[in-house]
């Protein structure tokens, strides 16, 4: 099994804790890491770092993420998807929003923008995905919202979050049943209903209340359910808005209990 963390968690941890990545990459790679999950704009600042952990560690990088505003760059897709070939991965998460008001809502520009990606990907070699979302503000941040991007574009992929269901309060096992047969990659993210820390940021949901973020495993989200069905897909621990100072510890958690839950299975 593939598990990675994202580059830039990792990053947060480190430059808190006064160590550096390559040093914080080893130290998770002794509780289970073998691949880190890279935003394009970490590849853009620091690559060369991203280089030299590579080299020193080994580890290899299993996917990139981005950001795409389809309405100031609606082509930035392919910087993103050529980042991809150059650093060997297969696969891309695209986040599409748009910046501008759209008099009928941006839907058009947000489904045209991503079959543009895709097609794109398929020419290079590469798989374009697209997760749910943990804003109100997304129009992809439910069950419902997600299909009807991936029911309208032929080849896009899902790369499924487990935390981000909480939006809506959806159950998020029903919820990777019906996308399963579509998912290339799967964010590991838990939460809870109180903060670990005092510095934790915690996520609105629908029915104003609040989710925090805590390390894989301690928290509500049904991730050994999900992983009982999940088969061999690679899968990335995600802890964003956790707190800096104690951000390595909770990826070694995560990465530890991962690499048990799966052992147990």
């Amino acid at each position: 099994m593939n598990i990675s963390v994202f580059y830039e968690n990792i990053r947060t941890g480190a430059e808190f804790c006064g160590v550096t990545m390559t040093e914080a990459v080893a130290m998770l790679q002794e509780a289970g890491l073998n691949g880190i999950y890279v935003c394009l704009d970490s590849l853009r600042d620091y690559m060369p770092e991203i280089d030299a952990v590579m080299e020193n560690t080994g580890v290899t990088v299993s996917g990139l993420h981005a950001w795409i505003d389809l309405d100031r760059n609606p082509e930035g897709y392919k910087e993103l998807i050529d980042a991809a070939v150059k650093v060997n991965t297969d696969n891309v998460l695209i986040v599409p929003y748009c910046s501008e008001t759209h008099p009928e809502g941006p839907m058009k520009t947000l489904l045209d923008g991503v079959q543009a990606a895709v097609a794109y990907g398929r020419k290079r070699g590469i798989k374009v995905c697209m997760e749910d979302m943990d804003r109100l503000d997304s129009p992809y941040n439910s069950v419902a919202g997600l299909e009807s991007f991936l029911s309208n574009i032929s080849g896009l992929y899902c790369c499924f979050d487990t935390g981000n269901f909480i939006m809506h309060q959806e159950d998020e096992l029903e919820a990777f049943r019906h996308f399963q047969s579509r998912v290339c990659a799967m964010h590991l993210k838990d939460r809870t209903r109180e903060a670990d820390n005092a510095d934790d940021i915690g996520r609105i949901i629908a029915d104003g209340t609040v989710r925090y973020p805590c390390p894989v495993g301690s928290g509500f989200i049904k991730i050994k359910e999900i992983l009982e069905l999940s088969g061999n897909i690679p899968v990335i621990a995600e802890l964003y808005d956790y707190s800096p100072e104690h951000m390595l510890e909770g990826l070694r958690k995560s990465v530890e209990w991962i690499c048990d839950c799966l052992g147990a299975l």
